[in-house]
């Protein structure tokens, strides 16, 4: 993203609804240490690799680099957290499938001995002699 405050394809005064590749324009966010969590109009194609310079500022521009910095700073530990969430809960998948293939397993040893106990009962019945 650019660091320049200026819009790009002369997009000054009123938003633009499409871009130059007349695709409808959508509100992103630039999460870089010049602007961050500024919102802009771009083409919806942009993070796709397009070449479209359609971009248009929606939010005014933080007041000095300290706010800039300190919001960056903060936009950081958000993301580093994400990070760990996800990592916490690729863990819990793990746990949670590791539990449902022993829970399996166990269940079908259970089924495994009642069926063995249900023979030995049937066999200990089968060599009784009545008295």
């Amino acid at each position: 993203m650019s660091s320049s405050s200026s819009n790009r394809s002369h997009h000054r005064g009123s938003p633009p609804t499409h871009c130059v590749c007349e695709e409808p324009v959508i509100i992103q966010t630039a999460k870089t240490i010049d602007h961050p969590m500024r919102h802009f109009l771009g083409c919806i194609n942009y993070y796709r690799g397009s070449k479209c310079k359609t971009f248009y500022w929606v939010d005014p521009e933080l007041p000095s680099v300290y706010y800039k910095q300190e919001v960056f700073k903060l936009l950081q530990k958000v993301n580093l957290h994400q990070t760990k969430m996800n990592a916490d809960k690729c863990r819990m998948r793990e746990m949670e499938r590791e539990f449902d293939f022993q829970k399996s397993t166990l269940e079908k040893q259970v089924l495994a001995l009642q069926m063995e106990l249900k023979e030995s009962k049937a066999n200990i019945g089968f060599y009784r002699k009545p008295v």
